[in-house]
């Protein structure tokens, strides 16, 4: 019977540790990550590449509110050190589905007020939340011409809703229904 108990309360950790590693997003990823140096500022664009699950319409749908984060990094190499993170930006999408209109908000908020946008199409929602484009970073006078940067970014959609009884017994673990790797840009030097 103890024997029986300690396989029980094994297993049990087992689920409750492993098993939510399946609610992470499907192998999403950045790409076409590119820096350009305009006249005055530092921009930066990317797209998401398979980010969004099989659920992810359906849930929109149901009216179930999504928020994807988009997160900039402007790191500076160190040699015999780790890299210095010398500036961050975070882009928010939040996207909602008025069932009655049959009608997307998208609202979109960076370092300035937020941006909403009423979108009729899916298609068109998924493209415009999968891109990133010339979100300024830093003005390049902030960049110091003998040092080296890069552009790190990520992408992370939190899940919104577990089951009843998850949210209790999983309180500690974040579910993320999407989940990229950091996405690293080629080095430039400051001007």
């Amino acid at each position: 019977m103890k024997n029986f108990f300690f396989k029980a309360g094994f297993s049990f950790l087992f689920l409750v540790l492993f098993l939510p590693l399946k609610v992470f997003g499907e192998d999403g990823r950045i790409a076409e990550l590119s820096v350009v140096d305009s006249q005055e500022d530092i921009l930066v664009s990317a797209r998401l590449e398979r980010g969004f699950h099989q659920n992810f319409e359906r849930d929109i749908h149901n009216g179930i509110q999504k928020d994807l984060f988009y997160y900039v990094l402007l790191k500076r190499r160190q040699t015999f050190w780790m890299d210095e993170e010398v500036l961050s930006r975070t882009i928010k999408h939040t996207i909602k589905y008025d069932i009655l209109k049959k009608q997307y908000l998208l609202i979109t908020r960076t370092e300035q007020t937020p941006q909403e946008q009423k979108i009729e199409n899916y298609e068109e929602l998924l493209r415009l939340i999968s891109e990133i484009n010339n979100v300024k970073i830093t003005p390049i006078s902030f960049l110091d011409p003998r040092e080296t940067y890069y552009i790190s970014v990520k992408a992370e959609m939190r899940a919104t809703k577990l089951p009843f009884y998850l949210e209790y017994l999983l309180f500690f673990i974040p579910f993320l229904e999407l989940d990229t790797p950091w996405a690293d840009s080629s080095p430039f030097y400051g001007h």
